[in-house]
């Protein structure tokens, strides 16, 4: 019989959303030997309630009122538990793991499950979300110290996850297991130097601000007056509000057609777009992750990113693009002017390192391994565990 795992995610794309991302979805797919009971959360501003639909064979949507802005949310959490569990029970679902798919909000269920069916709790720590909640909400910090303790296993997204969260709350490093997103793009390959100085970026338009879009053309604008032929294309789609934002923001630039919104790039074109450019550009004021770095080096196309944000961490960042202050114009500017100065060299680099199997780490099959063995090691502990019970 296959283990059963219960999935608290409220990222899980289903009938209520469903263009949710695809990181818990691919994670669940891509480990068959597991049977993966999933309940996916849906928020909504209301003071109490709680509604549900199922959405195919172990899948149920729930969606849960809730005061907005964080008001009494513990509370409201406790609610959900009770109803998750009661839920499990008339199913007939006895977890042997549950995972809550971010250890400030899904954790606190994941916590309430793991007790009620005496079984461990496995967390993920997405960087963004996660941080600013728990620096936030100094009145759940008691319930965080906790699960910190009783959790049997941490997967942060990215290493710079960890810090804060031992921190403020004694998350042991050694309870902590890096695991990427699985990205769109699987097959290394080398891209070649280009001769233009053009750069890319690709996001959603709607995120415009918290990418940074606006500090990159400031950027651009500074190098535009001794490298002539600049350019920047951004992929991406947004609403007509974003796409007039973004449109007027570019006119008032001194940039003329340099800077040009290039619409929507399918995931199967990508790589080779990509390619066609010097490096690619994305110095974001929060990023959990960002699997369009990954896709980059897959690649083979250098990046700029943000410190302490992002894929920051896996890689010496000289060896892969530049670590910029996404904060600050100037640096920004220093750091695409570095990939453009160092394109050749870093392409070279980058082919290198996937020659090498350095970057396998942000590959399908690597990050499969990563959670299928972290998920196996907590299964096979407590097993042991409940077989010298039975013994004893």
């Amino acid at each position: 019989m296959k283990p059963t795992i219960v999935h608290l995610s409220c990222d899980y794309p289903d009938p209520l959303r469903g263009n949710k991302t695809s990181a818990i979805f691919d994670l669940v797919g891509g480990t068959p030997e597991y049977r993966h009971v999933v309940y996916s959360l849906n928020r909504v501003n209301a003071f109490s309630g709680i509604s549900s639909i199922p959405f195919g064979e172990d899948r149920i949507a729930v969606v849960y009122g809730a005061l907005p802005k964080g008001i009494f949310w513990g509370r409201s959490l406790r609610g959900v538990s009770r109803w998750i569990c009661e839920d499990m029970k008339k199913r007939g679902i006895k977890p042997d793991l549950v995972e809550a798919h971010k250890f400030t909000v899904e954790g606190l269920v994941g916590q309430d499950l793991s007790h009620e069916f005496s079984c461990p709790l496995v967390c993920d720590i997405q960087g963004d979300t996660d941080i600013s909640i728990l620096t936030k909400k100094i009145s759940l910090r008691n319930r965080y110290r906790k699960i910190a303790k009783e959790v049997s296993l941490v997967f942060p997204y990215a290493p710079w996850n960890v810090g804060p969260f031992n921190r403020l709350v004694g998350l042991q490093p050694n309870k902590c297991q890096n695991l990427p997103v699985i990205p769109g793009i699987n097959k290394l390959s080398s891209a070649p130097v280009i001769e233009e100085d053009r750069l890319l970026t690709v996001f959603r338009l709607d995120s415009w601000k918290r990418k940074n879009i606006i500090r990159v053309i400031q950027a651009i604008e500074k190098l535009s007056i001794h490298r002539k032929n600049l350019f920047l294309d951004i992929y991406g789609g947004g609403s007509a509000k974003t796409l007039m934002a973004l449109n007027n923001i570019i006119k008032n630039s001194r940039l003329g057609d340099r800077v040009k919104l290039c619409g929507i790039v399918k995931s199967d074109h990508l790589a080779e777009l990509m390619k066609k450019y010097a490096a690619f550009v994305l110095p974001s004021l929060r990023e959990s992750y960002g699997i369009v770095y990954a896709e980059s080096l897959i690649s083979g196309v250098p990046v700029l990113y943000s410190k302490e944000w992002g894929i920051d961490g896996y890689f010496d960042e000289k060896s892969i693009g530049y670590a910029c202050d996404p904060s600050s114009v100037v640096d920004i500017a220093k750091g695409i002017e570095f990939l453009l100065k160092h394109q050749k060299e870093l392409k070279s680099k980058i082919a290198t390192m996937q020659e090498e199997g350095s970057l396998n780490i942000l590959r399908k099959d690597s990050i499969l391994d990563v959670y299928r063995s972290g998920l196996q090691k907590i299964l096979t502990t407590r097993e042991k565990i409940e077989m010298g019970r039975n013994n004893a």
